[in-house]
């Protein structure tokens, strides 16, 4: 093979460069542009051309390289691995912004912290669902490994909407195999009016059982109001509580019995935790958020207190926004953190913030943040701040931060379902992030998040830090009624 030049070419021939430009164009000169403005012809049609202008080859000054003759070579087109893509059956594809936005830029994939887990990403799950693989998408369980936490669609520059996508793929799998507990739950929770099938009468009993401890704990004539008609607040349950940890249930009737506020626990349809959103499921997620709205014209509550644990909250909130507008408004509705708040600026309760002296961060659950943020217009990220530093004033910040937080690796149902391996894998980040803050205390505002930190990363990270969610600091931190004096004041706090 011989390597020329355009120029020296048409010097020698005595013809115009653009004249060889046009030959190789045409093909009458098979060249190949090589790099250095350079081309690469054969010998043999290097040679037609000298002689066609009578110049002798063995005069000219070429540079040769070995390579085989150019139009020898012949693009093979092999079939190994090539899939015919079917027409799309329209479950997935009839939402634009589901994946008709996509620009395939690859921002999703580099954000999620399980990207390649299982040989999946979210950029590769929208693109199936764009070119019609949707029985491959429906059949992976890359959708149930997904937390659901947003952070793709935070980095996604077409706002594509995948946490509604993935949503849509765990709705449209068959009931019977829903993986984990998840879908069990959800057929207790409507038959029996909460996740873990408790009855009545030992949930009223549990709860008669803790309010007289609390009475003997020195909280004198506490009661823990059951069914109470015309009380200012409904509270709903997380039902692992009077199951498992009972106890938990006291951090908010402390707060209450201290702020003085009027509130009840209905007796049945007490559940907070709506596992129908994790599972897709729109149908039974109405019915179990009618269940409390239903609860709230019965008990003539004033005021409904959103579920505390991040998605119980959340899934509550889209329940009543979407299938519940008119009933909002004959009761208003609150979060914890506006509460707490509230409580806190009017002087209802005191706290003492010298009872907690260690470096103390805070872990933004997803639902209450970004996902918050996206879908109701407000993320709670200054709230629990300003309410963590009146208690524990040696406050310092993670990064990244807010709403671009990392997940704990257990949100969408994550905590339940059988896939610990990749659970703990994703937590991988919030671990380093903990790390990073060398904090000694990590305060969160979802039951999922404490579990995972508590349980499972500081076993598996090694990670040196007490654990509580934002309640529970409020209830370790009070002052009790009666024994109010000189509280030390709680400052911003210091950067450490």
């Amino acid at each position: 093979m011989i390597v020329i030049r355009i120029g020296q070419l048409a010097d020698q021939l005595g013809v115009h460069r653009n004249t060889i430009r046009n030959w190789i164009s045409s093909g009458r000169l098979p060249a190949r542009c090589i790099s250095g403005k350079r081309y690469l012809l054969s010998e043999t049609d290097f040679g037609r051309i000298c002689r066609e202008f009578g110049i002798d080859l063995s005069a000219l000054k070429l540079k040769y390289v070995r390579g085989a003759p150019l139009m020898s070579r012949e693009m093979e087109l092999r079939e190994l691995n090539v899939r015919r893509l079917g027409k799309p059956l329209g479950k997935l594809s009839d939402e634009p912004s589901w994946g008709s936005a996509c620009m395939t830029c690859g921002s999703c994939a580099s954000a999620c912290p399980i990207s390649g887990v299982d040989g999946m990403d979210p950029r590769k799950m929208v693109r199936m669902s764009v070119l019609g693989l949707e029985e491959d998408i429906l059949e992976s369980q890359w959708p149930w490994k997904c937390t659901m936490c947003g952070k793709c669609e935070r980095a996604c520059p077409q706002n594509v909407d995948i946490v509604g996508l993935v949503h849509r793929i765990r709705g449209l799998r068959d009931r019977s195999r829903v993986p984990g507990p998840l879908h069990k739950g959800v057929l207790m929770c409507l038959a029996k009016g909460n996740n873990l099938g408790i009855p009545r009468e030992d949930f009223v009993a549990i709860v008669e059982e803790l309010s007289a401890e609390m009475a003997e704990e020195g909280y004198p004539g506490f009661t823990s109001p059951i069914d109470k008609k015309g009380a200012n607040l409904l509270v709903t349950v997380n039902s692992k509580e009077p199951f498992a940890e009972p106890d938990d249930m006291k951090y908010w009737w402390k707060i209450f019995y201290a702020a003085g506020e009027s509130w009840t626990i209905p007796s049945e349809n007490w559940e907070g935790v709506n596992w129908a959103y994790s599972t897709g499921d729109d149908d039974s997620l109405r019915k179990i958020v009618g269940a409390i709205v239903r609860n709230m014209y019965a008990l003539e509550c004033k005021t409904l207190l959103l579920p505390e644990t991040g998605h119980a909250y959340y899934a509550t909130r889209y329940g009543l926004e979407r299938w519940f507008k008119e009933d909002l408004k004959n009761f208003r509705v609150t979060t914890v953190f506006d509460l707490l708040m509230s409580y806190l600026d009017e002087g209802r309760i005191q706290v003492d913030p010298s009872r907690h002296r260690k470096v103390t961060t805070y872990t933004d659950p997803c639902h209450y943040g970004r996902k918050s943020l996206k879908m109701f217009g407000h993320g709670y990220f200054e709230e629990p701040r300003s309410i963590i530093r009146k208690c524990a004033p040696r406050f310092v910040d993670i990064y990244p931060t807010g709403a671009d937080n990392y997940c704990c690796g257990a949100g969408g149902g994550g905590w339940a379902l059988p896939f610990k391996e990749e659970r703990v894998f994703h937590g991988r980040f919030k671990s380093r992030q903990i790390e990073a803050s060398r904090a000694g205390l990590v305060i969160t505002a979802c039951h999922n998040c404490r579990d995972q930190i508590m349980k499972s990363l500081r076993m598996e990270y090694d990670l040196k830090v007490d654990v509580k969610n934002i309640w529970q600091l409020v209830a370790d931190s009070l002052v009790r009624p009666g024994a109010r004096g000189s509280v030390p004041s709680a400052g911003r706090g210091r950067e450490i």
